[in-house]
């Protein structure tokens, strides 16, 4: 238990980091994490276009200089040990007898040797990041964001009334032993 907690800490602590590290990186308020939790559009992304997508322009900004900061633990698909290809998710959004929103997914096919270590939701109105264990932490007691019950038998999304009807993305992020990631993304239309 107190090792479990250990780890939380620690996992909270470099997740904090991460987001300072990023916020701190940005040119301008158009570029910074304000833009996610204040949008100016509820428009689908399709319709919206590339102007309405947060931090396009400092996604590929960063996308241009990432080999160079991150020395190859972020692999592209070619240099890779597994590609995202070798990754299969299924969403479900079917209805069911529950109260609230939210919908399911199933990691059917993971490459050998990497684990799910965070899941994400990204959409023009909001930014969620939850890692594994908040995310089992939510299945013990049903808060909002990605879920997994103890036992893994059961996985998902709880979102709130004021996100029916948003255009996004599921980004789940797989980790192996040498510290490369891999991840796959699902657009989502939530109901």
């Amino acid at each position: 238990m107190n090792q479990m907690l250990n780890r939380m800490v620690l996992y909270t602590a470099v997740l904090c980091v991460v987001l300072v590290v990023s916020a701190c990186g940005a040119k301008n308020n158009k570029e910074s994490v304000q833009e996610h939790a204040y949008p100016q559009s509820k428009q689908p992304i399709e319709e919206a276009g590339q102007t309405a997508v947060p931090n396009a322009e400092a996604k590929n900004k960063t996308n241009e200089n990432s080999a160079e900061g991150q020395e190859g633990k972020i692999r592209t698909q070619s240099e890779a040990e597994a590609s995202s290809d070798e990754i299969r998710i299924v969403i479900d959004q079917s209805n069911k007898p529950m109260k609230g929103n939210s919908f399911d997914f199933a990691i059917k096919q993971v490459p050998k040797g990497y684990s799910l270590t965070e899941m994400r939701w990204t959409s023009n109105t909001v930014t969620i990041v939850n890692s594994l264990e908040e995310a089992i932490e939510h299945g013990k007691n049903g808060e909002d964001g990605f879920y997994l019950s103890g036992d893994g038998q059961y996985s998902g999304f709880i979102y709130s009334d004021e996100m029916k009807g948003e255009r996004g993305k599921a980004i789940f992020v797989f980790t192996n032993e040498k510290g490369n990631i891999l991840m796959s993304e699902k657009e989502i239309h939530l109901k």
